[in-house]
C-alpha cells in the first residue's frame, strides 16, 4: 500500500481492525475503551468508528466534526437524526463484502433462492451465484419491499437475509413469513433483532425450517435454538471468512474524500448550515 500521511484532524476509534494504519496517521488511532485526551477536540473534522456509538455525547464533544466514517455495512449505533441536526455527514466503508458474500454462498442448498436486501453484500452474492444458477437452471429473486407483501412458498429452498436493521426490518423474519413453507434453508447475515428467536424455534419444531445459518443471534432462546442441531451460529465472524486482511486503501480514500468534501454515496449528506 502506498504510504500516505493523513492529516491530524482525523480520529480513528475501535482499532481492532486497524492494524498497520498507525503509520499513516500517528497517534490518532485509539481503542474502543481508550481515551483520546492527547488530541484537541476542536481539531477533529473526521471520525471513523466501528463499535463506538455516535450520538449526542460524541457530537457535542467534537464541535467541528464534519464526517463520520463508519467501518461497517449498516448504521445501527449511529444516531442519523442527531447527525443531521449537527450538520455531520455519514458514510460507510462496507468492508469485507467479499468474505460475507462468500460465507452466504457456501451455505446455500441446491434450489431457488430469495434474497432480502439489495446492498453491497446482496449485490455481490448475486454476482457470485449468477453464472452458477444460470448453468443449473435455478432462479434467484431479490426483494427490498416490506415483508408483508411477500408470499413465501416452497418455490424457494433458500431464504437469505442481507437487510439492515431499522424500524421496518426489526422482527422481520418471523413465523408469519415462513408459515407456508417446508424444509427451508435460512441464511442470515443481518443483525440479531431482525429475527424472532421464539418464532424460529417454533418453525424448526414444525419442520418449516430445515436449517439455519446465522451470523448474529440474540441471547433470547439462543441455547435452545443451537441445541436443536438445526442452527449454526458463527458469532458475527462472517467478515473473517476469507481471512482478515489489513488493506486500508478504501478507508484512506474515503477519509480523504471527506476532507475534500467530495464523498460518493454517503448515507447522510453533510449539512453546512446546522439546525441550531
Amino acid at each position: 500500500m502506498k504510504r500516505v500521511i493523513l492529516k491530524s484532524n482525523i480520529l480513528l476509534r475501535d482499532k481492532s481492525d486497524l492494524k498497520g494504519i498507525e503509520e499513516f496517521i500517528p497517534n490518532h488511532v485509539v481503542g474502543a475503551m481508550e481515551k483520546s485526551d492527547h488530541i484537541s477536540v476542536e481539531d477533529i473534522k473526521v471520525i471513523s468508528t466501528k463499535f463506538t456509538k455516535v450520538g449526542k455525547t460524541m457530537l457535542e464533544r467534537y464541535p467541528n466534526l464534519q464526517w463520520v466514517v463508519h467501518r461497517a455495512h449498516g448504521t445501527d449505533g449511529i444516531n442519523l437524526e442527531l447527525c443531521e441536526k449537527y450538520g455531520v455527514g455519514v458514510v460507510t466503508t462496507s468492508p469485507h463484502t467479499e468474505a460475507c458474500a462468500t460465507w452466504i454462498k457456501d451455505r446455500l442448498v441446491y434450489g431457488n433462492t430469495i434474497i432480502f436486501g439489495n446492498g453491497s453484500i446482496s449485490k455481490r452474492v448475486q454476482e457470485i451465484i449468477d453464472e452458477w444458477y444460470l448453468i443449473e437452471g435455478l432462479e434467484y429473486s431479490v426483494v427490498n419491499s416490506s415483508v408483508k407483501v411477500i408470499n413465501l412458498n416452497n418455490h424457494y429452498k433458500n431464504v437469505v437475509s442481507c437487510v439492515p436493521l431499522n424500524d421496518e426490518t426489526e422482527n422481520m423474519f418471523n413465523y408469519e413469513l415462513f408459515k407456508n413453507v417446508n424444509d427451508m434453508n435460512f441464511v442470515s447475515i443481518s443483525r440479531a433483532k431482525t429475527h424472532n428467536n421464539k418464532d424460529l424455534l417454533k418453525l424448526i419444531a414444525e419442520k418449516k425450517l430445515k436449517s439455519i445459518f446465522i451470523d448474529t443471534l440474540g441471547t433470547e432462546l439462543r441455547d435452545e435454538l443451537i441445541n436443536t442441531g438445526k442452527v449454526t451460529y458463527t458469532k458475527h465472524m462472517s467478515w473473517d471468512y476469507l481471512g482478515h486482511k489489513n488493506d486500508h486503501n478504501k478507508l484512506i480514500e474515503i477519509i480523504k474524500s471527506c476532507l475534500n468534501n467530495d464523498v460518493e454515496n454517503p448515507v447522510l449528506e453533510r449539512r453546512v448550515n446546522k439546525w441550531f
